[in-house]
């Protein structure tokens, strides 16, 4: 845990573009910016996404719910999709990167995960690099900083830090998941080349969290709700015997979202030729302590254990990934959210969900 003031919102300059809008990241930081008033460019993939967001409480809550724009982009790392919304932008935060993809065959990982990841890079830098944009945040993630084997497999004794180097992975991708790391160093890396090359005017900055979850608002029913973080965590609480290591490390969906919106702050971070990054991760170095998901529904979950909504039959094995969020939570002068709470947080909403569901 940091120590530090409180957090006064930060309001960026100008018109805010985000992409990613509904996804889980992209929500939340759209509903952290708009709190504070500011105009905002709501990037979604379909016309229909537009009511899900409108229809979201937290955005019906908004005193200034009419500084939303929407503009409806399918794909992003599709070119020229940007351009024509581009006009009074001064600030893009960049978080169409999933952190889970299904069915995606070996075959197809440079195709359909990697070359995206770096194409949509590509082109926000290129659509801020001919407007007016100062600043560009990108929702990254330690899937970008930590090697796939370090992560998900080996026990690691690298401390991953602000400081740490971008690391070149190269097919064959062994897992899905492994592509994903892959996308996301590739997209860091291309991210610096782009700036090397082009000496845009505006900076960049790399947000890399660890492991997110959370409540989830868009989830409507519990089959939305299984996926990225909130997926992996639960998967042992609803009684599979998972084989599969999962990093040590975890961050609160609402922190994410804060320190996406302080990122903005031009004034806040210096003028740099390559990009900033930032880890960010709950738990201190070692990480959280994922024994007290388990005692936390034992403690308050009982019943939800009786109508076979989550169990304490499962299994999580732990890879010990080390990570040192210090220098960042110094910078933004925050507090971030413990593990207990994010945990409720997620079985919560997914008790609700279940029982919604029961009730028809």
């Amino acid at each position: 845990m940091a120590s530090g003031k409180a957090v006064e919102p930060f309001i960026p300059a100008g018109k805010v573009l985000i992409t990613g809008c509904t996804g889980f990241v992209g929500f939340r930081t759209l509903v952290s910016i708009a709190e504070t008033g500011h105009e905002v460019c709501v990037v979604v993939p379909r016309k229909e996404d537009i009511d899900l967001i409108r229809d979201a409480p937290s955005v019906k809550r908004l005193h200034s719910s009419s500084n939303l724009s929407f503009v409806v982009i399918p794909d992003i790392s599709a070119d020229g999709g940007l351009s024509s919304v581009m006009v009074g932008v001064t600030s893009i935060v960049h978080t169409d990167y999933p952190t889970t993809i299904t069915n995606v065959s070996p075959d197809h990982f440079e195709s359909q995960i990697i070359q995206p990841f770096v194409k949509a890079t590509k082109n926000i830098l290129s659509a801020a690099n001919n407007f007016q944009t100062e600043r560009v945040v990108m929702a990254s993630s330690l899937m970008g900083l930590a090697p796939y084997m370090e992560l998900y497999q080996l026990e690691s004794f690298n401390t991953f830090t602000n400081a740490s180097p971008v690391p070149t992975p190269d097919a064959p991708y062994p897992t899905t998941l492994a592509a994903l790391c892959a996308g996301h160093a590739k997209a860091l890396t291309a991210t610096n080349a782009y700036l090397d090359k082009n000496k845009p005017h505006f900076t960049v900055v790399n947000l890399m969290p660890s492991i997110i979850i959370g409540r989830d608002e868009l989830a409507k029913t519990a089959k939305d709700f299984l996926k990225g973080g909130n997926l992996q965590a639960l998967r042992h609480l609803r009684g599979e015997k998972v084989s599969s290591k999962l990093p040590s490390q975890t961050v609160y969906i609402d922190d994410v979202a804060k320190v996406l919106r302080l990122a903005l702050d031009t004034k806040k971070l210096h003028s740099s030729a390559k990009a900033q990054n930032f880890v960010l991760s709950s738990g201190g170095v070692s990480g959280v302590p994922w024994y007290r998901a388990k005692e936390i529904v034992k403690e308050d979950y009982m019943d939800a254990v009786k109508k076979g909504w989550l169990s304490l039959d499962g299994e999580q094995p732990i890879n010990r990934v080390l990570m040192d969020s210090r220098e960042t939570l110094k910078l933004f002068g925050i507090k971030l959210t413990g593990f207990d709470k994010q945990i409720k947080s997620l079985l919560d909403q997914w008790v609700a969900l279940k029982a919604k569901e029961e009730k028809k």
